[in-house]
């Protein structure tokens, strides 16, 4: 049986006013690509930057300055080895003072590097490190107190970067969908170029994972910003470990292990 769950602080069909563009089956292939392409990088890094954090804080001088406010937070990394965490200086030209690799099982690779001398940092990490501070002090409708920022190099012709603001929550079984942003950001990662929001209310999903009386659960949520999920419903559903429908007004999709697929496709009214 089905666990269909969603809480929110607003009613799950909130009004949503602007209507999305049709999208001929090409442009529909390519966006669910790009959805779960995005979507599953945004969880690689937001999970490397957690399991990195986690042993950094191991060690005592690192610790120590974090204590001594010496420390501005970090970036991420795609290598061939997998994801690099590099936690950086608080100076105003940040510079490298640990790195961690994590690997794409979700564990620590080798050691952890911590610097005798903090390290310039390379074009590419300078323009990522800039990116996450832009996007950190940008102005929007805050719903949780706390807030992750994943910063990806955008793949597009003319790089630069997009930055993902994603809620924090320390609930148990909640997942802070609601208040979920992304920012497109020049290559220098210091000017926002567009900017937006993937819901119009601070709704919240309940997880149902770890529910023991049931044999399968999912949640479910209503997204008429886009005629088809997007890459923070793919996060969300591999964040929380959890299959997601999404229903959108081309039809029910469902979200699992990070794959998109549509459902039940709603007929287009007749003009």
């Amino acid at each position: 049986m089905w666990l269909l769950s969603a809480l929110a602080s607003a009613p799950l069909a909130f009004a949503q006013d602007d209507t999305p563009p049709p999208m001929d089956d090409a442009q529909i292939a390519k966006a669910l690509l790009d959805a779960e392409t995005t979507g599953r990088a945004i969880y690689l890094h937001d999970q490397a930057a957690a399991v990195a954090s986690d042993a950094v804080t191991t060690l005592k001088a690192f610790r120590q300055d974090g204590k001594q406010g010496r420390l501005g937070g970090w970036i991420t990394q795609q290598r061939d080895a997998g994801i690099v965490v590099t936690f950086l200086s608080s100076e105003s030209e940040p510079r490298a003072r640990y790195r961690v690799t994590v690997g794409s099982e979700g564990r620590v690779v080798g050691d952890i590097e911590a610097l005798a001398e903090p390290a310039t940092l390379t074009p590419q990490e300078l323009g990522a490190a800039h990116a996450r501070n832009t996007a950190a002090n940008a102005e929007f409708a805050a719903c949780s107190r706390s807030y992750n920022t994943v910063v990806l190099a955008d793949p597009r012709e003319g790089g630069g970067w997009i930055a993902y603001l994603l809620p924090g929550t320390t609930k148990h079984g909640i997942v802070p969908i609601g208040g979920s942003y992304r920012l497109d950001l020049d290559a220098s990662g210091e000017r926002i170029l567009k900017q937006r929001g993937f819901t119009r209310s601070c709704i919240v999903l309940e997880s149902p994972r770890g529910r023991k009386d049931l044999e399968t659960v999912a949640m479910m949520i209503t997204h008429l910003l886009d005629p088809v999920p997007t890459e923070v419903h793919v996060f969300w559903s591999r964040w929380a470990r959890t299959p997601m429908f999404v229903v959108t007004s081309m039809g029910n999709w469902l979200i699992e292990d990070g794959g998109i697929t549509l459902t039940d496709r709603r007929e287009k009214e007749a003009p």
